[in-house]
């Protein structure tokens, strides 16, 4: 069963693979064989996590990129091919989002939520078929379980801004997104999935507010918040052949949060 998540001879694009949740999807890619670029808007924490995959003894590359660029998306993926022989894996794990009470959001402020939640998606999901036509390849999308459910208004009280509603939307659109494409490019064996992450906050919130973290564990079935570790397992499934016959679907990893 190990040669099944070989990842060896394949490229992998990780986009925000410098992030909290893709940094150990980059690292993990690396750990099993995958000829990593992670391309990233902040060169910092591209810098960080290509350090870490190095003192795990593997080799990686970096590259910038900003998802609501279209010209810069398609050159990007483009130079991966022309460097490394091809592209066969892409993660967009990007995701940005103003807190704005729904009452008082502006259609620009609605606008740039979804600019690069979902316009993001769009560039490099069509930029990644466009170069995977010839060889096939998996696609792997970030939605949210705030895309498939809306947040519980509980765990957010009146003085904490709640997940805006644009971001929710998009996230969504990115599960339609992957059904969409993933038939579209079936006969091309480009296969098109989604990670649907559940609670991951960033640490810092366990001592800025942990009451809020409280509110988290205390609706989630399994009673804890994600280790960010946790949904790197899922990435390299989706990148493997393990998952040769998985495509227009989503693999939810929340503790049960969307069970309820």
């Amino acid at each position: 069963m190990s040669t099944l998540f070989d990842l060896t001879g394949k490229t992998a694009l990780v986009i925000g693979g410098g992030g909290y949740l893709a940094g150990p999807i980059s690292r993990e890619f690396a750990a099993h064989g995958a000829n990593v670029v992670v391309a990233e808007i902040n060169n910092e924490r591209a810098a960080r996590v290509l350090e870490e995959i190095r003192d795990d003894g593997n080799t990686a590359h970096a590259c910038e990129l900003d998802v609501t660029d279209p010209v810069a998306v398609g050159a990007v993926m483009d130079d991966v091919c022309r460097q490394h022989g091809g592209l066969q894996v892409v993660v967009n794990a990007t995701f940005a989002y103003e807190n704005v009470p729904l009452e008082e959001m502006t259609l620009e402020q609605w606008h740039d939520g979804l600019k690069v939640d979902l316009d993001g998606a769009f560039l490099v999901s069509r930029e990644a078929g466009r170069v995977m036509k010839a060889g096939g390849g998996s696609i792997i999308q970030f939605s949210s379980m705030y895309g498939v459910v809306s947040p519980h208004p509980p765990i957010y009280p009146p003085t904490q801004l709640e997940i805006p509603m644009h971001y929710g939307v998009a996230k969504a659109g990115v599960l339609q997104m992957v059904r969409y494409t993933a038939v579209r490019w079936a006969p091309d064996n480009i296969r098109v999935n989604a990670i649907v992450p559940g609670p991951f906050p960033f640490p810092s919130l366990e001592q800025e507010d942990p009451g809020f973290i409280k509110r988290l564990t205390e609706q989630s079935p399994m009673g804890r918040i994600g280790r960010r570790t946790e949904i790197a397992g899922a990435a390299v499934y989706l990148a493997s052949d393990a998952s040769s016959y998985t495509t227009g679907t989503q693999i939810v990893v929340d503790g049960g949060w969307t069970a309820w």
